[in-house]
């Protein structure tokens, strides 16, 4: 159950990114605090990852980018 838990953070994390990323483009918005503690939270999440090998990093990346590319095709 860990493991799927895990993998919702991630991709929650990369949705609101792509999220954040689409509106920035698309209205303009000044958002620039969002997309920091997002990055924040981006990089704590790889390196929690990390602690469990390099395996689980690379998961964590892939999990990441497809919450990001969800995120960006809601956001349009």
């Amino acid at each position: 159950m860990f493991n799927w838990g895990y993998a919702l953070i991630g991709l929650f994390i990369g949705w609101l990114s792509g999220m954040a990323s689409a509106a920035y483009k698309v209205h303009g918005a000044q958002n620039q605090g969002y997309q920091s503690i997002l990055g924040l939270s981006i990089l704590g999440f790889l390196i929690f990852s990390a602690s469990f090998g390099i395996e689980w990093f690379f998961m964590g990346l892939v999990e990441i980018f497809v919450g990001i590319s969800v995120g960006i095709k809601m956001g349009k």
